[in-house]
């Protein structure tokens, strides 16, 4: 496996908001790649067959987004664990604080082009300090 293979998912999964869109996201995840291969995990069939219809689209996406094309195919697997992918929900009532803010490191060495890995460390960093619901 490439350098860049082992870090593509450090990028993509804070990322996969803006890639694949809020709901979808709510419903799925980058979950490996490997040879140019990229395998998604949906939480239903339903959201699975709906990525495999946009599989043009978001495979794309990510390739203009890196600045290549790193991405050859996508695999979408689906994984019969309800709400896998939702962010666990507190009950107001419980009065418990919120967490403290996470920072993840994400290794940028592998990025050539200084400008990109400064704006993936950018986006980064906002997707893992935005407010939580």
């Amino acid at each position: 496996m490439h350098r860049t293979e082992s870090h593509l998912l450090d990028i993509l999964v804070p990322l996969w908001p803006r890639i694949a869109g809020r709901t979808m996201a709510e419903h799925s995840q980058p979950a490996f790649f490997a040879s140019g291969v990229l395998t998604l995990n949906a939480d239903c069939a339903a959201w699975g067959t709906q990525l495999r219809h946009m599989a043009d689209e978001i495979r794309a996406k990510i390739n203009r987004f890196l600045g290549q094309p790193i991405v050859k195919k996508l695999r979408v697997k689906t994984v019969t664990q309800p709400d896998l992918f939702a962010p666990p929900r507190l009950s107001h009532a419980t009065g418990l604080p919120a967490p403290p803010p996470v920072k993840p490191q994400i290794d940028m060495g592998s990025i050539a082009d200084p400008d990109i890995a400064a704006l993936l460390a950018g986006s980064y960093a906002k997707y893992f300090n935005r407010p939580r619901r």
